[in-house]
């Protein structure tokens, strides 16, 4: 089935706009340590978010936990005899990844920095460029770059960085001893030690995420069940984000509470109670969870403090003017459908795509995003929309919706694109009814992309953009928001043919009252 990643949000696929299918997204929380799935998709003109702005995250390692700000900056608790933990300087920063002993960082122009024990050469990332994704696993760093390509460094005893060959990657995950690439067809190839059977994936088919733990490997399956070389995950169902510690793997559901299983010495498992969560972590023998108004959670061993992150919150206040209205409900949805030209022959497109709003829960919405491709197939998945900072990360979620209400002059941001002003405001038909509209917009990577969006719900209705001579525009064409109106005629014309009928009567029969008409002199 076809990956197909939006690089201008609802439109095009990136390997149509002139950049590999296999770039992967900064603006999606599923990232962790040598546990997490460390890749995620994302627009491909900007290997990263804006300038200003990222999407919060934590990673976890061996007694130690990392976050990321969404200014950029990273900030760190827990064990640091290796200087794991020296984070303070870094800037710019777009996501992070935590392994036994070091700590990386990706940079908004794809480069990378890393920190910590270098024993192995694992924090020898100096050189490295055109970076979309990063893993860091026991003594061993692995790059994903932006055209499917993977590098690494660090201790290869077991061949752990032997992925000089693999192509077309769009997510990698990086273990103990070994390291997992996920294919865009699906399927997923591991390198390294195999101990306990966790490079048995050969046989793995429809993934959309892998995490790796130390000694095992997770795979997301496209309906949202869980498969594993270890622990028993069979029954999990409705996941949205997985991720593997030493012994326990974790899971993220769609509803935003979470699942756990595997060793429990520490209490690492104990998350059943759970919830608003939209990105989690599995440290050595520690779980992290990011909520969604940015605040951290953390169970299991705390003895260095790695579980001391009570008091973070990752996001940058926000000025009043910028908080979100939200127009939508929890039960809402909009079906939007595609027309595209210039698509290369005998490669399926995508038809349509509908947004379901699952909750709201004060300015962070819940989205279900599900696309419909020619060829039959179906990908879904459930990302967390903040309305005041804008975010979203299912098939480039980006400016689905927005805050409702928005006028003439008024800036949005938007996940993937930065600040975006609202250019003006006119009424247009969508599904079925006449809507007042605002729009914007946006110039990037020599393609120009259009939004409208409802204004009264803040729902996108309708978008356009072309790119290298292919040309695509996708438009509401039914939903539960509002009703389709049925066109009815004035009432002045009913009076005029009823007046018209009377007469006609009138005039007939005073013609037959006189008879045959005289004809004499």
């Amino acid at each position: 089935m076809l990956s197909v990643v939006f690089v201008f949000s609802l439109i095009l696929p990136a390997w149509v706009a002139g950049a590999s299918a296999t770039v992967s997204r900064p603006d999606d929380r599923s990232i962790s340590h040598l546990a997490a799935d460390s890749s995620s998709a994302a627009p491909a003109m900007a290997l990263n978010t804006p300038e200003g702005e990222v999407i919060p995250m934590v990673a976890a390692g061996d007694g130690y936990t990392v976050g990321l700000k969404s200014d950029g900056t990273v900030v760190a608790v827990g064990q640091n005899d290796d200087g794991q933990c020296n984070v303070d300087g870094w800037t710019d920063i777009t996501q992070v990844a935590a392994g036994l002993s070091h700590t990386v960082g990706l940079k908004s122009d794809g480069t990378v920095i890393a920190v910590g024990q270098n024993n192995d050469g694992q924090c020898d990332v100096d050189g490295w460029t055109d970076i979309t994704r990063v893993a860091a696993g026991l003594s061993h760093t692995v790059g994903l770059k932006s055209d499917g390509t993977v590098i690494a460094v660090g201790q290869n005893n077991d061949g752990q960085c032997d992925v000089d060959g693999w192509t077309d990657i769009t997510r990698v995950a990086a273990g103990g001893w070994h390291t997992v690439g996920l294919k865009s067809d699906g399927t997923v190839v591991a390198v390294g030690q195999n101990y306990e059977g966790q490079c048995n994936v050969g046989g793995w088919t429809d993934i959309t995420r892998v995490a790796a733990g130390t000694w095992h490997t997770v795979g997301l399956k496209s309906d949202g069940t869980v498969v594993a070389t270890a622990y028993n995950v069979s029954g999990w169902t409705d996941v949205t984000l997985v991720t593997a510690g030493s012994y326990h793997t974790v899971g993220l559901k769609s509803d935003g509470t979470v699942v756990a299983v595997g060793a429990n010495d520490y209490g690492q498992c104990d998350v059943g109670g759970w919830t608003n969560i939209v990105q989690v972590a599995a440290g050595t023998w520690h779980t992290v969870g990011l909520k969604s108004d940015d605040t951290v959670v953390a169970v299991g061993a705390n003895d260095y403090g790695q579980c001391d992150v009570g008091g973070w919150n990752l996001a940058l206040a926000l000025p009043s003017s910028q908080e979100g209205q939200v127009g939508i409900k929890a039960g809402d949805w909009i079906k939007i459908e595609y027309n595209i030209t210039g698509w290369p022959a005998g490669q399926p497109y995508p038809e349509w795509v509908k947004f379901e709003f699952l909750s709201v829960e004060g300015t962070i919405v819940n989205v279900q995003a599900t696309l419909h491709i020619s060829d039959g197939t179906e990908q879904s998945d459930t990302v967390p929309v903040n309305l005041a900072t804008g975010g979203g990360g299912a098939f480039g979620l980006s400016g689905a919706v927005i805050s409702a209400n928005l006028t003439t002059g008024d800036s949005v941001y938007i996940t993937g694109y930065g600040d975006v002003a609202i250019e003006g405001e006119t009424t247009r038909t969508y599904a079925g009814a006449s809507r007042t509209v605002v729009y914007a917009s946006i110039s990037q990577s020599g393609a120009q992309l259009t939004y409208y969006w409802d204004k009264l719900t803040g729902v996108v209705v309708e978008a356009s953009t072309g790119y290298a001579g292919t040309t695509a525009t996708a438009k509401a064409t039914e939903t539960n928001m509002w009703e389709a109106t049925t066109v009815r005629m004035p009432w002045w014309p009913w009076i005029i043919v009823a007046a018209v009928a009377v007469g006609l009567v009138i005039f007939f029969v005073r013609r037959r009252g006189r008879g045959p008409a005289d004809t004499s002199w």
